[in-house]
Parts: structure tokens; sequence; C-alpha cells
């Protein structure tokens, strides 16, 4: 019924369903089942959840409340669908309107923006007016780096978000001017990493070269992102191909160059659960077995660090 157990260790899923009823015992394990969550926000005599929080404090009211009753593998799958469903919703909302800081959690700004510049680059590359798109955003750039909110800590981290991936944006036009890009089939834009909100079913869709995803909405709190660089998109690419092929991926490279941070980074942008296995002598195939089919039935992706340290059998 709740398949994100299988990734908990035996002492804490025993008390979690021996605690059911008790909340300071659900607030500390929370973190360990959503990647965002921290902590969630009841109503008044404990019996309702009304609202999730991350870490840095961001607070997202949920769309429909969810009872707390006896059986907790239930009303925490109620959780997770309305988490997905929140968002889906502040997604559609936020796309409708400008941009608002204070409204919108940081991951659905991001979100939207990624949506509104491959609109825009589109309509810049087949109208031709590429320069002058590129001024929109350094506009917008110089708009987000002048916010006066600067004490609030939260805006922060919400603008550096947004700065950020501005930032790459800007580069990618950049590129394309550079190669002088007049039709969206080209390699220079085909191969970018593209968000596309289908206007007639509002399903928010993933797009690199062939390969299509469609957006999970795992809530991912503030997490801090990855400046981009030509080695992220080349990683992205081969894992994003990989994927539509039905396969894995696997990032090769000495200790501490960022390959399980790009895998995570890749997942956050996909609004995905990326659980991180550091594989030792200790994990045999039993072990192994139960995360695959955690993996397999709540849908995340799972990033096995030292994978080579496994025993081959």
């Amino acid at each position: 019924k709740f398949p994100r157990f299988y990734f908990l260790g035996d002492d804490d899923l025993l008390e979690i369903l021996g605690q059911a009823k008790n909340p300071n015992i659900i607030q500390i394990h929370l973190k360990k089942l959503f990647a965002g969550i921290h902590t969630v926000q009841f109503s008044q005599n404990f019996d309702e959840i009304v609202a999730m929080k991350s870490s840095d404090g961001e607070n997202v009211p949920l769309l429909a409340k969810i009872a707390v009753d006896d059986e907790i593998e239930t009303w925490l799958g109620h959780l997770s669908r309305n988490m997905q469903g929140t968002l889906q919703k502040l997604l559609i909302g936020s796309l409708k309107e400008a941009q608002d800081l204070q409204k919108y959690p940081s991951q659905i700004l991001n979100l939207t923006e990624e949506v509104n510049f491959y609109n825009g680059a589109i309509k810049a590359i087949t109208n031709k007016r590429l320069p002058d798109f590129k001024n929109e955003l350094q506009n917008k750039l110089e708009s987000y780096t002048g916010n006066s909110n600067v004490n609030n800590k939260l805006i922060q981290l919400k603008l550096k978000a947004l700065i950020l991936d501005l930032i790459h944006q800007i580069e990618v036009v950049d590129q394309l001017i550079a190669s002088r890009v007049t039709d969206p089939g080209e390699w220079q834009w085909y191969k970018q990493l593209k968000f596309f909100v289908n206007p007639s079913n509002q399903i928010c869709q993933i797009i690199m070269c062939k390969a299509q995803f469609d957006y999970t909405y795992e809530y991912q709190g503030n997490a801090p992102k990855l400046v981009h660089t030509p080695l992220t998109d080349k990683c992205y690419l081969t894992l994003t191909q990989g994927m539509s092929m039905g396969l894995g991926g696997n990032p090769y490279g000495p200790a501490g160059t960022g390959k399980t941070e790009s895998v995570k980074a890749l997942g956050q942008a996909f609004g995905r659960q990326v659980l991180v296995f550091n594989c030792d002598e200790g994990i045999d195939f039993k072990s192994m077995g139960r995360i695959f089919v955690g993996l397999v039935k709540c849908g995340a992706w799972g990033c096995f660090d030292e994978f080579n340290r496994l025993l081959e059998e």
C-alpha cells in the first residue's frame, strides 16, 4: 500500500507502525520518506494534515486535508498523491499569471520559468528574433538580482534558484544565436532539456532529443541547484537517452567530481524522488531485491554509489 516503506530500516519501520497515531513520531520519520517534506502542519486537534513544509520553512497548503487514522500506510499514500496533485494545480495556476514569489513554492516558480522559456524560445526561433528574446531574459535577470527582499531568507533562496536557471537559459540563447538557428529541429536546440505543458490536457512533459517523460511532481523543498556546465548537459543527454531506451546510466569518473550530484539534479528537474544507496559488501541479493521492488512500485530513481563494490553474484 505504501512502497516507500521498502527504503526504511527495520527499527524505523517498527517505530512508525507501532506509533501510527503519535504525530511527533511521524514528524521525525517523514523526511526519510519524502525528499522535500521536512515536517507537516496538523490541524488543531491533530487529526488532519493541512500543509507540508520544507526544511527552510516553505509552507505549501495541500489541496485536500488528509485524515490521520490508524492505517498509516493508507494515509501516507493519500499524502503522497495529494502532494503531487497540489503541485500540479499550482503549476497550472502559476502559468496563468505573473511570477509571485510569495504565493508559489520554489519548485513551481522554477518549472514555470522553464515552460515559459520553452514557449518563448520556440517563438523567437521561428520568428528569427533571438536577440530580442535574449534582451527580455537579461531584463528579467536584472529584476531578479535587483530584488529588494534581501532580508527574507526564503525569498532569497527562491531568487537564487531562479537566477541560476536564468543564467543557463541566457547561455542557451547565446549558443542558438552563435549557431544561427532558424528551425526548432536544429541540433543546438534539439539537444536541450526542455519543459512543455500540453495546453489540451495540462500534462507537463520533459523533452530531450527523442526522449519524452512526464513530470512527476515529487515535492523537492528548497534543494540547492547545480551550476550548469557543458559536462552536465552531456551527462543529462546520455542519461535521458538511456532511459528512453529502457536502460540505466553510469556516470564514470574520479571521486568528488559530481556524479551523484548530477543524477540528483536531473531527478530534481524531473520532479522525481531520487534515493542514493551506498553499496558495500553488506548488501546482498535479498536487500538489493527489496530496494528494486520499492523503486519500481513508487516510481523513484535509485542511484547506487560505488556500484562496483558489490559482489558479482
